[in-house]
């Protein structure tokens, strides 16, 4: 048995390596979803077009509802097979695998079903009475159904392999699903309005149907990883020792008791997403915007912001993913200390990575927008000002929403659980209590206050709930923290002076405007490094040692 699980574990990562390949998969699936949006939105009408702002509204309802659909069983499935892998139990691992599978059928149908019963009542909720674009948005429910119940079956396949610590295959199946989703999209939504002539609204159709098509096309690339993997599971199982777990209803029962608080986790910590959704419309109109206005801001934030702050927000998903495995294994063998490493390192690594790229959003919000999303016309620049002001705003958002999510996981991973979801709770009334009355106050930047405020109570809590129960010391997280401040000041500095001589990434030509970008934007991340490697951050945190690198290359 002790042969198995040395097979087993040979390829699998460090928490760290695979959290970043996670987040690499991650990142480079989101970074193709931030281009497809310029083409996109001219095929759509352009910048503030109410078809724009439908698609926005519609994607955003999905990701909410795939979030509660996914964010439970998957992470229950890599909980339970990373716990009988690590005993060696890998007949039971099979079983789980297939129970999961039908029991994520059952529940993606469940939600479709849902979802297109209750797409009339929704829309007018949405959109208000005698709207005439209740038909649509009621249509792009209905299209988005669908996807949820592809998404979660796909879904359960991830969750084994993250179990499985495979997190190579998990980073290329997001990178195929958005390859597949952005080159349906902007394929058929083309040539469905220029070549057949169909109305734009078609183009709004067509790109959320791309999500169950990218789905499908997902899934046929894991079953294929499957052919492999699950001829070394089954030759493993063959030769185990330890009694198997044959208890059907055991197993889901189990799988069950683990999926409620992380469906739960995706209910209220994703909140903000809906409750954004919800208060938008009546908050802007009640501070005082325009219905043109309050239009133009929702298609900027839903369909390009939203995408904009998602760079960072890989990060959550990304070590999320790899915690589960790590930590799993971490509890069942009762090394506290490894736990509270686990913990540090998982936190640090976010706070270097994460903070740096929120705060280039906030630095280069200007040239970022305008580079990702050009407008053309008389109000071209009233639109990059605009959208421009939100990122910067929204990189505030980004940040929390980065941190945030991953500490809720190690609370959910830590058997904290019931704590965690008391403050996922509190979290969830606060911004419902809060938005509105910012968003009449502040207007947009309301909406960015009011999660701010529930985050801060959020991690704040979860920070007490940890150090309390694991004893973990932040000493040495702190001090990290000051290091990477003083990077930031680099990067501010470094910033400031390129913009005097006139090198800021906008008011040129697209071209000019992306090599300025670039520039500076290279140039601060070098800062940033170079002073926190003054400092051993990188050496200790991504185990980047220059000195030694360059004298291997001598030697060699």
């Amino acid at each position: 048995m002790s042969e198995n699980r040395k097979t087993m574990s040979s390829r699998s990562q460090s928490l760290i390596a695979g959290g970043l390949i996670s987040a690499a998969g991650l990142f480079l699936s989101k970074f193709i979803g931030l281009f497809y949006m310029s083409p996109y939105s001219i095929i759509l009408g352009g910048a503030g077009s109410e078809n724009l702002a439908n698609y926005g509204l519609g994607y955003n309802i999905y990701a909410y509802l795939l979030m509660i659909a996914t964010a439970g069983f998957p992470f229950a499935i890599a909980t339970l097979v990373a716990k009988y892998a690590s005993r060696g139990d890998y007949k039971t691992v099979l079983l789980i695998k297939r129970l999961s599978s039908r029991l994520m059928i059952a529940l993606g149908f469940t939600t479709m079903i849902i979802v297109i019963l209750f797409s009339s009542p929704l829309a007018k909720l949405m959109m208000g009475d005698g709207n005439s674009d209740i038909s649509v948005t009621r249509n792009v429910l209905i299209i988005i159904s669908f996807a949820l119940f592809f998404v979660p079956f796909l879904s359960s396949i991830r969750g084994f392999y993250q179990g499985m610590k495979e997190m190579q295959v998990y980073a290329i199946s997001q990178i195929i699903e958005q390859l597949v989703r952005v080159g349906f999209l902007l394929a058929t939504s083309a040539f469905a309005v220029y070549v057949l002539k169909l109305d734009r609204v078609w183009g709004v159709y067509l790109g959320l149907a791309a999500a169950s098509i990218s789905a499908i096309v997902a899934y046929l690339h894991l079953k294929y990883h499957d052919r492999t993997k699950l001829r070394e599971l089954k030759h493993l199982a063959a030769k185990q020792e330890c009694v198997p777990n044959k208890d059907k209803a055991e197993l889901i029962k189990e799988l069950i008791f683990i999926t409620v608080p992380f469906l739960l986790v995706s209910v209220f910590g994703y909140s903000d997403m809906i409750v954004n959704t919800l208060f938008m419309k009546s908050g802007l109109l009640a501070h005082g915007n325009t219905f043109q206005e309050y239009t133009t801001i929702t298609g900027i934030i839903n369909s390009n912001v939203s995408k904009i702050i998602n760079i960072p927000q890989i990060l959550a998903p990304g070590f999320s993913s790899a915690i589960i495995p790590h930590i799993t294994i971490a509890l069942e063998e009762n090394n506290l200390k490894l736990i509270r490493k686990n913990i540090r390192d998982c936190i640090d690594i976010v706070l270097y990575i994460g903070i740096p790229v929120c705060f280039c959003l906030f630095l280069f919000s200007k040239g970022i927008y305008g580079v990702l999303y050009p407008a053309g016309g008389k109000q071209a620049m009233d639109i990059l000002n605009l959208g421009a002001d939100i990122t910067a705003w929204f990189s505030l958002e980004a940040l929390f929403s980065t941190i945030a999510p991953i500490i809720t996981s190690l609370m959910m991973a830590l058997r904290l659980r019931r704590v965690g979801l008391r403050n996922l709770l509190i979290f969830a009334v606060c911004k419902v209590g809060s938005s509105y009355f910012f968003l009449k106050w502040l207007g947009y930047p309301g909406l960015v206050v009011s999660s701010a405020l529930g985050y801060t109570l959020l991690i704040s809590l979860n920070i007490y709930a940890l150090t309390k129960q694991y004893h973990v010391q932040w000493v040495y997280t702190l001090r990290k923290l000051a290091f990477i401040v003083l990077g930031l000041g680099g990067m501010a500095a470094i910033a400031t002076l390129f913009n005097l001589f006139g090198i800021n990434g906008y008011g040129g030509s697209w071209v000019t405007n992306f090599a300025e970008l670039a520039v500076v934007g290279l140039c601060s991340v070098l800062v940033y490094f170079g002073i926190t490697y003054c400092f051993q951050l990188p050496q200790l945190l991504l185990h980047i040692d220059l000195t030694a690198m360059i004298s291997k290359r001598k030697r060699g």
